[in-house]
């Protein structure tokens, strides 16, 4: 099952936010791994303090940043299946939905790499 989204963008910057459940007042920004992405996973802070990845939706600060190297890193994740009614697109994969603003809202300063 797909769960709705809210998406918020502005001068290169994109944001998914996972809207079902609704949004818990909290979250936190961090990454999954040891890593440096060039996302920030967003995550319920009550979860994260005691542990838990609890994924809540993922922001970039410059779409050119979305890279076709982080976008195959991004699938490799346990993310759920999303829909995003303003991409066309249903129950597709956080991957999918940065590929499609990747097109769409490219960023002013640079243009996007593949």
């Amino acid at each position: 099952m797909a769960i709705k989204t809210a998406l918020s963008h502005f001068d290169g910057f994109f944001a998914v936010h996972l809207t079902e459940p609704p949004l818990p007042h909290a979250d936190v920004l961090d990454y999954p791994d040891d890593r440096a992405w060039p996302f920030e996973f967003s995550y319920a802070d009550a979860k994260f303090a005691a542990g838990e990845r609890e994924f809540l939706g993922i922001e970039v600060l410059d779409t050119s940043n979305i890279t076709d190297y982080w976008l195959a890193e991004l699938d490799k994740l346990d993310l759920p299946r999303v829909d995003v009614p303003e991409a066309g697109l249903t129950d597709a994969s956080i991957a999918d939905v940065l590929r499609w603003a990747r097109e769409t809202f490219p960023s002013r300063y640079s243009s996007a790499t593949a």
